[in-house]
């Protein structure tokens, strides 16, 4: 369950039923765990300080600056990324592995000839990877206490048949998983029901659930900076940032051992299409006032996301005897739902320090300040103000400290790397998932000789989640667990 690559990045897994947009969309495309050159993510991503390397031009643009030459790197890389489910006391295990670029990018350096004043003026274009949105998960157990037609049964209360939601318990109703109480036209009950009125011995059924995500988030950077008088560099990055987040969801239920009368299986499928764009600005600087000792910081302003989405969902049903028409097996899709609308991310907030020992080895660390709970919604595409979703935004998250460090140690014309990274979760202590941080760990080595360099990066990244197969459920949630290498 290793892999050995040039880089790798980590995410947050953020699975659900997706209704909508919601505090969860919102976080998935704001919480970043940014790749890049194998030097940089070998030390952890704490290479801010140092700068010239081309992945600081995301981190603290003033990194161009310390450039002394014109320089062409790229970085391919592999994602190997196993997940583990514990849900009702069944542990499931799944994996999934994929080839992304993680840098590339030219730097062209301007030299003036002098040591004071302004000694440099470079430039730099190319892109480096955000996110990475690939992996696999499985849930599977059998469940003896609800259904997930009990969800849709939850949802279709107090609403009238013409008023229930095309794309979840409207299509219930249709595949005759859900009817209305006798009596009680508002009120919804599933067809567990008609075997024994709230018995336990109504459920039992197997549930499966597979969760299938892909896609990723970068930055396409240009980025000007200088270097004056050798102690200070300035620096600022104009960035294009893209989104394209794929999921794809399938549950299942079925009556493996016979044990609930008449039904059978159902299944319901969603699927969920992303795009976005974006538009940046980064500023930042980097001071040397002794020989040994760098400082520096970057300040990433707020910026808005053009969000396009794609949602669609599909149900089947199965019985053991003919419903009220004759039939046995049922079979909907719900209409295709394209939607637009803007998300605003958060300020960000970075400070850089390290220590140079001769030539012989680099410390360094970074600090990154984020405010999540200012993450906003708004101008959907009918006119909708998202009041509510950004609400539950500044319910749920709160501003956090990530923290990197990393140290390179030099031999001759070969170096060898170690870093780790926290990254405190962003939920606050009365959500769930207040323990959700995540944890990297990272190595590499190098080779550089005056024009030519090749590096190498092993990263391993640790997260656990709370994750709830659907609302208003009365079992605990699935712990899941997922590891990249």
């Amino acid at each position: 369950m290793k892999r050995l690559y040039a880089l790798t990045i980590a995410l947050f897994l953020s699975l659900g039923i997706l209704m909508a947009q919601n505090e969860t969309d919102a976080l998935r495309y704001t919480q970043l765990f940014p790749a890049g050159t194998a030097r940089f993510m070998g030390m952890g991503g704490a290479f801010g300080a140092f700068g010239g390397d081309f992945s600081t031009l995301s981190i603290n643009p003033a990194g161009i600056g310390v450039y002394r030459s014109s320089e062409f790197t790229i970085t391919p890389a592999m994602n190997y990324s196993p997940t583990e489910t514990m849900y009702l006391a069944s542990r499931t295990e799944d994996q999934r592995s994929n080839f992304f670029l993680g840098n590339a990018g030219y730097v062209y350096s301007m030299l003036t000839g002098k040591d004071k004043g302004i000694v440099s003026v470079n430039f730099g274009v190319g892109y480096n990877r955000e996110n990475d949105f690939n992996a696999n998960m499985v849930i599977s157990a059998r469940n003896n206490s609800n259904s997930m037609m009990d969800y849709f049964a939850y949802m279709a209360d107090g609403n009238a048949l013409d008023d229930l939601s095309d794309y979840e318990e409207g299509l219930a109703w249709d595949a005759y998983l859900i009817d209305e109480k006798i009596g009680d036209p508002l009120n919804y009950e599933t067809v567990l029901s008609d075997y024994g009125e709230e018995s336990s011995s109504t459920y039992g059924q197997l549930q499966r659930r597979e969760i299938r995500t892909e896609g990723g988030m970068g930055e396409y950077v240009f980025t000007l900076g200088t270097n004056f008088s050798n102690l200070l560099y300035l620096g600022a990055t104009f960035g294009i940032h893209n989104i394209r987040y794929n999921q794809s969801m399938f549950h299942f239920e079925s009556d493996t051992d016979g044990s609930i009368p008449q039904f059978k299986s159902f299944k319901f499928n969603e699927f969920l299409n992303v795009d976005g764009l974006g538009y940046s600005f980064k500023m930042g600087f980097l001071l040397k006032p002794v020989q040994m000792v760098r400082v520096g910081g970057a300040v990433h302003f707020p910026f808005n996301y053009r969000m396009r989405e794609t949602y669609y969902t599909y149900i089947e049903s199965s019985f053991d005897t003919p419903r009220s028409d004759g039939f046995t097996e049922y079979s909907f899709s719900s209409p295709t739902s394209r939607y637009d609308y803007r998300l605003s991310t958060p300020l960000k907030l970075v400070g850089n320090a390290g220590v140079q020992i001769f030539k012989m080895a680099l410390l360094s660390a970074d600090i990154e300040y984020i405010d999540y709970s200012s993450i906003r919604m708004h101008r959907g595409g009918d006119g909708y103000d998202f009041y509510d979703e950004n609400a539950s935004i500044r319910e749920a998250y709160k501003s956090v400290l990530n923290y990197k460090a990393g140290v390179e140690f030099r031999v001759s014309s070969f170096s060898l790397r170690a870093g780790a990274a926290y990254y405190e979760s962003p939920y606050k202590e009365t959500e769930a998932n207040k323990d959700a941080f995540v944890y990297s760990y990272s190595g590499g080595f190098g080779f550089r000789d005056n024009n030519f360099f090749v590096d190498l990066a092993y990263v391993y990244t640790d997260r656990q989640k709370l994750y709830f197969m659907y609302p208003y459920s009365n079992v605990e949630p699935s712990i899941n667990s997922l590891n990249r290498h």
